[in-house]
């Protein structure tokens, strides 16, 4: 099955963004198994068959709200990382949080959140790989313009990048998501920089 790239405002028309936004909706609403096209062309207030002409079927049309998804966790973890305003432990704290916090609004607070989830690794794995890997490359540059995080930057990006999942995972509200997130990085990156200065200081004996 040939999938759908994430949304780019420039190629997609008003009619397809109408539909991606209306089946985010419904699969939030519904879950996969119970969302219909019919119900996505009603909801979407368009024909079905301007619906089918751009969507095959039901799972081109979850992939597209993968895709969809996708672009704006990108998104928002690069505008964060590269906020010219706030410090670097703030930026990637702010990363690391955009991407959960929108997770947690459009799917984890779904009551069909497990069955979302697990369509989500059966069609869209790759969306998500090829996501998580830039956000990767972006945090572990960022990481790289501090002296004193720069040789173990691969590594700590790793661990603030995958250890937030299960942070996130038990957490229910997004005030709650914040404050435990900002806590883990700012400690993660605290420890990065006592394990450089007592490298430095060895180095020196």
């Amino acid at each position: 099955m040939s999938q759908t790239r994430p949304e780019d405002p420039s190629e997609t028309t008003a009619a397809q963004r109408r539909i991606i936004r209306a089946a985010e909706e419904a699969f939030k609403k519904s879950g996969f198994r119970g969302v219909t096209m019919e119900a996505v062309a009603r909801d979407a207030a368009v024909a079905k068959a301007t619906l089918y002409a751009q969507f095959r079927n039901k799972e081109e049309l979850f992939l597209a709200v993968c895709s969809r998804m996708a672009a704006l966790t990108n998104r928002g973890f690069t505008e964060a990382l590269e906020d010219p305003r706030r410090a670097l432990d703030e930026r990637v704290a702010g990363a690391i949080v955009s991407k959960h916090r929108l997770m947690l609004t459009l799917v984890r607070s779904s009551p069909h959140a497990e069955d979302l989830f697990s369509h989500r690794a059966l069609l869209a794995g790759d969306i998500f790989a090829e996501s998580d890997r830039y956000k990767l490359d972006r945090l572990e540059a960022v990481l790289c313009t501090e002296a004193r995080l720069a040789g173990t930057a691969p590594q700590l990006a790793r661990a603030l990048f995958y250890g937030a999942f299960g942070i996130a995972a038990r957490t229910d509200t997004v005030p709650d998501l914040e404050d435990q997130l900002r806590a883990f990085v700012a400690t993660m990156l605290a420890g990065a920089r006592a394990q450089a200065r007592s490298a430095a200081a060895r180095a020196l004996r």
